[in-house]
């Protein structure tokens, strides 16, 4: 059985590969890839701050949870802002790729940091724990409307944390 966080890497791949799509040209479904990655992007934020975060508190302390919030809370007020532009508006792509750094230099903090340090300091109990709680958080934001299944979206079919 893998680490409990390989889940949360393999979304963390499929969300920069969404973005480099959507940087990389605006055509007739940039609307829809854009709502479809912010939903994913939601989703993805609501595991960490719901089943990592309060582990990392504890773990690494509170300052570097709080930092970690905080890229959340920017990362929403980002998302809000391109969600309000439409495609190939000239402040959309300055919002994208804007989004698009903090999302990427988010997940290499919590890789090379985070995840480690979280792995190092936990017992093979507490990662079992955490594993659960992973499969069991992702189920229930699952069953939300405001995070039901978008149509194409690997990242929520593809999720196996009960291995």
């Amino acid at each position: 059985m893998g680490s409990p966080f390989d889940s949360l890497i393999h979304q963390h791949r499929e969300l920069e590969e969404r973005f480099e799509r959507l940087a990389s040209g605006v055509d007739s479904g940039a609307s829809r890839e854009t709502e479809e990655l912010l939903a994913l992007l939601r989703f993805h934020s609501r595991l960490e701050e719901r089943c990592l975060y309060p582990l990392l508190a504890q773990v690494a302390g509170r300052e570097r949870c709080r930092e970690q919030t905080e890229d959340h809370l920017t990362m929403r007020e980002l998302m809000d802002e391109l969600e309000a532009l439409p495609p190939g508006h000239s402040e959309w792509q300055a919002r994208l790729l804007t989004l698009e750094d903090l999302v990427v230099a988010h997940f290499q903090e919590e890789e090379n940091a985070l995840l480690p340090q979280l792995m190092t300091a936990l017992d093979s109990l507490a990662l079992d724990d955490l594993r659960r709680d992973l499969s069991a958080t992702r189920m229930e934001l699952l069953a939300r409307p405001q995070v039901s299944h978008v149509a194409g979206a690997p990242l929520l079919d593809s999720l196996h944390w009960d291995g």
